[in-house]
C-alpha cells in the first residue's frame, strides 16, 4: 500500500497544519521553533534516561518492594544518620520550646475597634426616620458577624437595655483581652464569652452583648520567632548521635518487604549500591538519542506539511514522550513488553494529521525505545511493524468499526513479528505461540482502545477536525440540522444543493469535501431563528421586508450570520466549521437592500449594508463562498423564468440555457474576485477556473430544461392486447 499522504493539503491546512511554500524555504523562526521542540525532547529523554539509570548490586529505593534478600557482609557500628535526625525533629518540633511574648497593640486597637462600631449603632438607633431594614443593615455593617436577627434586636432594644447591653459588651472583650490568647484559642475565648456574661442582664441582652464583643476577640501574642528558632535549634543541638551495630550476616533487608530508611543507609554504608552501567555507556546511550532526535528533526523539516506551530509540536511531543517514559519502565519485565500498545500513537497521528507522519514518527518511537531498552533492535522492529500496520489501517477512521479492524492488524504485526524473532532464537514452542498470540491480542486492543477514546479529545485539544467526527455532524438527526429541516426548509434544500456544488468543487481544487459538504450543511444555521425573513422560506407568503426600511432588513440579514456562530459554539461545533460560518459572506455587500437605501435619497453608508466578516481564509471556505453565491443567483434565474429564454436565430432552450448559466456563474465569480473577498484564501486563477466548470456542470443537470408534456386525447380504440398494455406500464 502506497504511503503518499492521506490527506490533502487544505485540509491539513483546516486541521491547523499549514502547508509549506516551497518557493520561500522555512522561516528562521520556524528552525528555531523546532529547535527548541528537539531540545526540549531531548532534555525530557536524558533526565528519564538518567533517573532510572540502573545500579549493580541492588536497585532499590525506600518504599520498594526488595527482589532478594540482603545481608550485611561484616560486622559494623556506626552513626545512624537517619535515627539521628529523626530524633533532633522530634526535639525541634516540641511545643515546649515555643516563645511567646504580648502584643500590647492588641488590647487598645480591638477595644477602640469595639467602641466605633457601638456609636454607629448609637447613630443609627438615634434616626427613627430612616427605614428599619436600612438601619437593620447600618447595625450589620458597623460590627461584623452580626445576624440579621441580632441587627433587629439591637434596633428593637430600649435605651436603657441598649445601654446595659453596650457597656456589658466592652467589659466582655475588655475581660478576655486581659488574658493571654493564642491564634488557636481564639475560638475557645468567642465559645466562653456567653458564659462570662453578667447574670443581672437578661438573656437576651447577654447574647447580644457577647454577639458584639466576639468579632473583636483577637489574638494577643506572637511567637517570638528569633527566641523559638533558637530554643528548637538548641534543643536538637543537645540530641546526642545515635549509633546502630549491624552483625555479619544480620539481614538488611528481606525479599518481599518494603525496603526501610534504614535499611537504605545501611546498604549505602556497606556499598552495596554501586552502579553497573559506567558513564561511558551512559553518554553513549545519551549520542544515540541525540542522532535519533536529529534525525527526526531534519525530516519535521522538510515534510510538506510545515511549518509546524507551536501547538503541533506539543502533540508530536506528547505522542513520543508518553510511550518512550513509560516503556522505560514496562519493557524491563518481559511479560508486558509484547503487551505494550506502542503502535496506538501513530494511529492517533494518522487520524488527527497524516499516515506518512505518523509512520515516520511510529519508526522514531520503535527506535527511541529501542536505545533506552539496551540497544534491543527486536522491540525497534516489532514498535515499527505495528505502528505502520495501525497507522495503515486507521488513517480514514470514518467509521467505529476501522478500529477493530486497525487493532487486528496490531495484534497481527507484534505476534508475527515476535514469533520471527523467537524462531531466530529458538525458542518457539506450541505454548510460545499461544502466549504471543495473547500477547499481541492484548497489545492490538489496547491500541484499538486507547486511540478510540483519546482521539475526539485530541481533536478538542488541538482544534482537528477527524472524518468520524465529520460523519456523525453530517446525519439530519443532528438537533441543528434537524431544527433547520423543520423550521427553514428552504434553508435547508439551499444548503444541500450547495453542499453537492461545494463538495465536488472542493475535491477538484485539493481540498477536504468530506469537511466543505458538513460545513455547508451548517452555514446558514442562524437562519433558524428568523426564517421568514428569507426569501427560500417565503413560499407564496408576502415578502415582509417589503414593510421595513432598508437598513433594518440589511441588519436582520447580517445577523444570521453572528446568529449561526452563538448556536453553533452553544452546540460544540469544531471550530472550523464555526470558522465557514463566519466567512461565508466574507464581507460582500448586501446589494439589494443596499440599492433600495441609494433610490431613497438619503446619505448611505455603505459599510453598513456589509457583512462583517472575515473574508474567507481556506480554500474550503472560499468555495463555499463561491457555491452559496452561485447556487443563489442561478435558483432566482430559474424562478424569474431568465435560465430557458430560447435566442433569436432559433436555438434550442437547452443550448440558450447553457449559455445562460455559464454567464451567471462567470458574473458571480468576477464580483467576488473584484471585491477583493478571496484574497485572503489560498486559490489560484487556476483552481478558481476549475470550481466554474464543476458549478456549471452540477448546475447544467439540476436546472435543466424539460419539455412540456401534451395533454391525453381519449379516443375510442380497441381494448389493448394484455401484453402491450403492461409493455406502456412498464415504459
Amino acid at each position: 500500500m502506497s504511503l503518499s499522504p492521506s490527506r490533502p493539503d487544505s485540509q491539513i491546512e483546516r486541521a491547523g497544519w499549514p502547508v509549506r511554500r516551497r518557493s520561500g524555504g522555512p522561516a528562521l523562526q520556524q528552525v528555531v521553533r523546532l529547535l527548541l521542540f528537539g531540545l526540549c525532547l531531548l532534555a525530557v529523554l536524558v533526565l528519564v534516561l538518567y533517573a532510572t539509570w540502573e545500579s549493580d548490586a541492588l536497585t532499590l529505593k525506600v518504599g520498594q518492594i526488595a527482589d532478594r534478600t540482603v545481608k550485611a557482609p561484616r560486622t559494623a557500628t556506626f552513626i545512624s544518620q537517619t535515627k539521628t535526625e529523626a530524633k533532633r525533629q522530634e526535639a525541634y518540633d516540641d511545643a515546649r520550646n515555643v516563645v511567646l511574648r504580648p502584643d500590647p497593640a492588641v488590647a487598645p486597637n480591638q477595644t477602640a475597634a469595639l467602641r466605633q462600631g457601638l456609636t454607629v449603632i448609637d447613630t443609627v438607633r438615634a434616626d427613627r426616620s430612616q427605614d428599619r431594614a436600612r438601619a437593620e443593615e447600618r447595625i450589620r455593617g458597623a460590627v461584623e458577624g452580626l445576624t440579621a436577627e441580632e441587627a433587629s434586636a439591637i434596633y428593637a432594644l430600649t435605651d436603657d437595655s441598649w445601654t446595659r447591653v453596650r457597656q456589658e459588651a466592652e467589659r466582655l472583650l475588655r475581660s478576655a483581652l486581659m488574658n493571654q490568647i493564642r491564634a488557636e484559642d481564639v475560638a475557645e475565648v468567642k465559645e466562653r464569652m456567653l458564659d462570662n456574661a453578667s447574670l443581672l442582664l437578661t438573656n437576651s441582652e447577654r447574647q447580644l452583648a457577647a454577639a458584639l464583643a466576639r468579632p473583636f476577640v483577637q489574638a494577643n501574642v506572637v511567637v517570638d520567632e528569633e527566641r523559638t528558632r533558637a530554643a528548637r535549634e538548641a534543643a536538637a543541638q543537645s540530641v546526642e548521635p545515635v549509633y546502630v551495630t549491624v552483625q555479619q550476616g544480620e539481614v538488611i533487608v528481606r525479599d518481599g518487604d518494603p525496603v526501610t530508611r534504614e535499611g537504605m543507609e545501611k546498604l549505602e554504608y556497606f556499598q552495596l549500591l554501586s552502579p553497573q552501567e559506567t558513564w561511558q555507556q551512559f553518554f553513549g546511550v545519551l549520542g544515540l538519542l541525540t542522532l535519533l532526535t536529529g534525525g527526526l528533526l531534519l525530516y519535521l523539516y522538510r515534510a510538506p506539511h510545515g511549518p509546524w506551530q507551536t501547538r503541533q509540536l506539543v502533540l508530536l511531543g506528547m505522542v513520543v514522550l508518553v510511550p518512550v517514559v513509560v516503556g522505560r519502565f514496562v519493557l524491563s519485565h518481559p511479560d508486558l513488553r509484547y503487551m505494550f500498545p506502542v503502535a496506538a500513537s501513530a494511529m492517533l497521528l494518522a487520524i488527527l494529521l497524516d499516515v506518512q507522519v505518523a509512520v515516520v514518527v511510529g519508526g522514531a518511537i520503535g527506535l527511541y525505545l529501542g536505545i533506552i531498552s539496551g540497544t534491543s533492535y527486536e522491540i525497534a522492529f516489532i514498535t515499527f511493524l505495528a505502528s505502520v500496520a495501525g497507522a495503515v489501517v486507521i488513517w480514514r477512521a470514518d467509521r467505529t468499526t476501522t478500529f477493530v479492524w486497525a487493532g487486528g492488524a496490531v495484534a497481527l504485526a507484534t505476534s508475527a513479528s515476535a514469533m520471527l524473532f523467537t524462531l531466530v532464537s529458538g525458542e518457539l514452542d506450541t505454548m510460545r505461540i499461544a502466549s504471543l498470540l495473547v500477547d499481541g491480542a492484548v497489545n492490538g486492543a489496547l491500541a484499538a482502545s486507547l486511540t478510540f477514546l483519546s482521539f475526539s479529545l485530541f481533536g478538542r485539544v488541538f482544534g482537528i477536525t477527524t472524518h468520524l467526527q465529520l460523519l456523525e455532524l453530517a446525519h439530519p438527526n443532528q438537533p441543528l440540522l434537524y431544527r433547520l429541516a423543520r423550521e427553514a426548509p428552504g434553508t435547508y434544500h439551499h444548503s444541500i444543493v450547495v453542499s453537492n456544488l461545494a463538495e465536488s468543487a472542493v475535491e477538484v481544487v485539493g481540498g477536504d469535501p468530506l469537511f466543505a459538504r458538513v460545513a455547508v450543511l451548517y452555514h446558514d444555521i442562524g437562519k433558524v431563528l428568523r426564517p421568514s425573513f428569507f426569501v427560500e422560506n417565503q413560499a407564496n407568503r408576502a415578502n415582509v421586508h417589503e414593510a421595513l426600511d432598508p437598513h433594518t432588513s440589511a441588519r436582520i440579514i447580517q445577523e444570521h450570520v453572528s446568529d449561526g456562530v452563538r448556536l453553533a459554539r452553544k452546540a460544540r461545533l469544531p471550530q472550523p466549521i464555526i470558522d465557514v460560518i463566519q466567512q461565508h459572506h466574507g464581507t460582500t455587500l448586501i446589494k439589494y437592500f443596499y440599492n433600495r437605501a441609494l433610490t431613497s435619497g438619503e446619505e448611505v453608508d455603505e459599510a453598513a449594508f456589509r457583512y462583517p466578516g472575515p473574508r474567507p481564509q481556506t480554500k474550503e471556505a472560499g468555495v463555499i463562498m463561491l457555491a452559496d453565491s452561485v447556487e443563489a443567483a442561478v435558483r432566482a434565474a430559474a424562478q424569474a423564468g431568465r435560465l430557458f429564454d430560447e435566442s433569436a436565430d432559433g436555438q434550442s432552450g437547452g443550448e440558450r440555457h447553457s449559455t445562460r448559466l455559464a454567464e451567471i456563474v462567470d458574473r458571480v465569480i468576477r464580483e467576488r474576485l473584484d471585491d477583493g473577498q478571496l484574497d485572503e484564501c489560498d486559490l489560484t486563477l487556476k483552481q478558481i477556473e476549475q470550481v466554474r466548470q464543476t458549478f456549471i456542470s452540477i448546475l447544467e443537470g439540476i436546472y435543466h430544461p424539460r419539455i412540456e408534456y401534451p395533454e391525453l386525447r381519449r379516443v375510442a380504440e380497441p381494448s389493448p392486447r394484455p401484453e402491450a398494455a403492461a409493455t406502456e406500464v412498464a415504459s
